[in-house]
């Protein structure tokens, strides 16, 4: 069986996180990561992130919920881990807090984070302006420090383009083409 050619088009913390989860699930395979900016020049790299889904349409909340319930148990594993300070993955715990009552005071994420509960009415005092809130627990990922990481615990190279000297590879279609034989 011939070996698979996957191309990961973006170098930050969703493309790079991504090509090595195909790299590590897939055998037979070699993953390219393709983007107009490598590390330190991606969005990523001036970033920081905190575990909060959001409800997106077209996809249904069980998907949704799995995919979230996925990535926090990947991402607290290296929390638990002697590598998440060089990872940058860690806890924070924190309040949402709302103008108005949310539809779903409970949301579905909500049994996924740790430790969810409304806040007390005495917690919302300090808060005048504000009628509900959330407080929980959650991951922070430092994106500059996980990117590092994730290059250095996979043995991730990224090569100079020939034509320009520079690791910047600018994408277009008929490249992206060219690699699937298309």
């Amino acid at each position: 069986m011939a070996k698979a050619k996957i191309v990961v088009v973006g170098a930050g913390l969703i493309g790079l996180s991504t090509a090595v989860y195909i790299s590590d699930s897939i055998t037979n395979c070699s993953v390219s990561v393709m983007a107009d900016r490598f590390s330190p020049h991606t969005t990523s790299d001036v970033a920081a992130g905190m575990l909060i889904p959001h409800l997106y349409s077209g996809t249904s909340v069980d998907q949704q919920k799995q995919w979230f319930r996925e990535t926090f148990d990947h991402l607290l594993s290296i929390c638990n881990s002697p590598e998440a300070s060089e990872a940058g993955i860690h806890l924070v715990s924190g309040w949402q807090i709302f103008k108005d009552i949310p539809e779903e005071e409970m949301p579905f994420w909500s049994d996924v984070v740790l430790a969810f509960r409304s806040m007390t009415e005495k917690e919302l005092k300090k808060f005048p302006q504000y009628k509900y809130g959330q407080a929980f627990t959650t991951l922070k990922c430092d994106c500059p420090s996980y990117l590092i990481w994730l290059e250095k615990r996979h043995n991730v190279a990224f090569t100079s383009a020939p034509a320009s000297g520079s690791k910047l590879v600018t994408i277009i279609t008929s490249r992206i083409k060219e690699n699937f034989n298309a």
